[in-house]
């Protein structure tokens, strides 16, 4: 016989035992029930509809809202039913509604999320009861094209060894911010990326203008969109270029620096001669354009020629050599930021020996040539001569040539004298006889 104890245990298990055997056969049915449910109804399509945009363009990174308003029959879908965005493949979910009311009608909307550039299609459909679902047949199709919305970028005033900034703001997209990189372009086409930090110097700090950092100007950056720096005059006309970098693209900004500085005379500058013209030209360069002045007070003989081409002025001046007594030529170049003065030296070739030296010169060249035609005009006469004396000794025997030779002979021997010593042996002719 068992005892009280022993009846009372067994009686318990049994109990364990029916609870266990009636959840199991709990559980049995309700996935009988449900298979018997979940066979997939029959429904006509036509009374469904959607009524969306079939193409949209986007820019790359671009958020967009794309509305819609769905008709669907209220005696076939159930509630709660959802409301799933597909991409492509319908089993690539993008987004998810779950709507706890039938209507007839509803307007809704679902949002676009930065895509990179392509062709993308998306769908919808919808789910309710036991496995229903129906799939709408149009689709939207986005095209995202390139990013073209710019940083802006802003300059302030430069002017040669004076602290200055540049200001980057990119422009901010659906969903996060760009990482911004900066670029500096010399005259010659040679870049460099800058790699500029927040030093945590207090602003404006001056550096020393002649402080470069491999050909660049020293520079730092404040939260990567600002960028100071010192420029000098050999910046001016570079570019400095912001480039925005987002998840999908990056766009660029580029702008040219203007830096302001005080002229300075080129050492191209140098004077020549064209005849008897004195030519200089001065070179100068600053900015804002620095015109050229020539203090000649006392010339009023003189002709000044000018142009200029971006920073560069390039003037002329011309005038008389032989009204130039110095041995310099001054040119000054001036703009609002200041002023240059350079004394132009004469080649040595070019210096007058006295104030009319010059002409004096010219003159000689010219009574030269009549000097050398009275010196042959002389011998001609001389030669002249001593062929008539000849003549007058091989007729001695008559009288009256006789007499005409000795004045012949009279006149040749005064004028040998004025000509040359070796000439005086036809002076007498009387001796031979």
């Amino acid at each position: 016989m068992r005892s009280a104890s022993q009846n009372s245990g067994f009686c318990h298990s049994k109990m364990k035992m029916t609870v266990i055997y009636s959840v199991l056969f709990w559980f049995l049915l309700k996935a009988s029930r449900c298979q018997l449910q979940c066979v997939k109804e029959t429904f006509d399509e036509t009374k469904f509809s959607i009524n969306v945009t079939g193409h949209v363009n986007l820019e790359s990174g671009s958020c967009h809202e794309i509305s819609y308003t769905l008709t669907l029959p209220t005696n076939t879908v159930t509630a709660p039913y959802k409301m799933r965005w597909f991409k492509g493949d319908p089993a690539n979910i993008v987004t998810t509604t779950e709507v706890d009311e039938v209507n007839s009608e509803r307007q809704d909307s679902f949002r676009i999320y930065g895509l990179p550039q392509g062709e993308y299609e998306y769908g919808l459909k919808l789910e309710w009861g036991c496995n229903q679902t129906y799939i709408f047949p149009k689709r939207v199709h986005i095209s995202v094209s390139a990013l073209t919305r710019k940083p802006m970028v802003w300059v302030h005033p430069m002017v040669d060894g004076e602290g200055a900034r540049v200001i980057c703001r990119p422009e901010r997209l659906c969903f996060g911010t760009a990482d911004v990189q900066w670029k500096w372009t010399k005259a010659d086409g040679t870049a460099k990326v800058i790699p500029g930090r927040y030093d945590g110097y207090p602003p404006f700090r001056m550096w020393n203008r002649n402080e470069r950092y491999d050909g660049y100007p020293r520079f730092r950056m404040r939260n990567g969109n600002e960028l100071w720096l010192t420029p000098t005059a050999d910046d001016h006309n570079t570019n400095i270029t912001c480039v925005a970098i987002y998840d999908y693209d990056a766009v660029e900004t580029t702008v040219t620096l203007n830096v302001k500085f005080s002229p300075r005379i080129l050492n191209s500058s140098q004077c020549t001669t064209d005849g008897e013209l004195l030519v200089c030209m001065c070179i100068s360069r600053g900015n804002p354009l620095a015109p050229i002045t020539w203090p000649l007070v006392t010339l009023t003989d003189y002709s000044v020629s000018s142009f200029s081409s971006l920073q560069t002025v390039n003037s002329t001046i011309t005038l008389p050599a032989a009204d130039n007594h110095n041995t310099t030529i001054r040119c000054i170049s001036s703009n609002e930021l200041g002023q240059a003065v350079k004394d132009i030296p004469l080649q040595e070739n070019l210096i007058p020996e006295n104030v009319s030296g010059l002409n004096l010169n010219s003159k000689s060249n010219a009574v030269l040539p009549w000097i050398v035609v009275g010196v042959s005009l002389s011998l001609n006469l001389v030669l002249l001569t001593t062929l008539i004396v000849c003549t007058c000794k091989r007729s001695k025997s008559k009288s009256h040539p006789k007499e005409l030779c000795e004045e012949m002979n009279t006149y040749a021997s005064l004028n040998a004298k004025d000509i040359e010593q070796p000439y005086d042996i036809i002076s007498s002719p009387n001796t031979q006889t």
